[in-house]
């Protein structure tokens, strides 16, 4: 059984609460799509535990803290700026573990990345986009079957239901199964650190065969929100979003 999870963001309450929720579901392995870094206030923490896992690839967050923001907000931005200078006191061995990180794994028919397999780290994939065909055909096109995603944080799946038709199915509640069939699929996990669907608690999936299970794992966000608050450079809105899921 695969835990697949993707934006950590750097909220470690959020992380330790969903790994050992999925050891105590059985999974044996973990694939991060990207983005452990940036928002949250325990990057260095989060990436030293990445580090162990199976799977791990390069998000937009992740490859800004090792360059340089571009193109972000100002909250955003502050925010990486920030993490950089927290794995840079920890040793040259984590920005330089992030920077080597793929932007894509293809194992069988799965290709995992964390925006889109046309742009693997900066394209999103929202749920309006199914009002968009002409962009999911182009994204489909690139993808063998099934293809898992995150970075919108916002958990759900898109099927291909015929040539030039895709449908959407949202997935924000607590152990929503999907049956994964012969139709190309796109899955997004949803969001670890920072889930933007309404719903404050953590979110990834459980691989198991066909069968994906959207799980939603309550944390100890109040501590998450402290340590943000606590900090001077980092923006208390950072922290007073998560209880919102926004």
């Amino acid at each position: 059984m695969l835990a697949i999870l993707s934006d950590v963001h750097g909220n470690l309450e959020a992380l330790t609460a969903v790994l050992a929720d999925a050891k105590a579901q059985g999974a044996t392995s973990v694939y991060n799509l990207g983005d452990l870094v940036g928002y949250g206030p325990d990057p260095v923490e989060c990436v030293e535990l990445a580090m162990g896992w199976d799977v791990n690839l390069m998000g937009n967050f992740d490859h800004a803290a090792v360059h340089k923001p571009d193109g972000f907000g100002v909250n955003a931005e502050q925010s990486i700026l920030w993490t950089t200078e927290r794995l840079r006191a920890a040793g040259d061995r984590l920005l330089n573990w992030l920077g080597e990180l793929p932007r894509t794994h293809a194992t069988g028919d799965f290709l995992l990345v964390h925006g889109s397999a046309r742009n693997p780290t900066n394209e999103y994939v929202f749920p309006e986009d199914v009002h968009n065909q002409p962009k999911l055909n182009r994204i489909g096109e690139r993808i063998k079957r099934f293809c898992f995603c995150g970075h919108t944080h916002v958990p759900g799946v898109f099927v291909q239901a015929d040539e030039g038709n895709w449908e959407y199915s949202e997935r924000t509640g607590h152990g929503q199964l999907w049956r994964i069939d012969g139709r190309k699929t796109i899955v997004n996990v949803g969001s670890v650190g920072q889930p933007r669907d309404g719903e404050w608690r953590a979110c990834y999936t459980l691989v198991f065969g066909w069968d994906v299970t959207f799980r939603r794992i309550e944390y100890d966000v109040g501590t998450t929100i402290r340590k943000i608050h606590d900090d001077p450079d980092l923006p208390d809105f950072l922290g007073d979003r998560l209880r919102e899921g926004r």
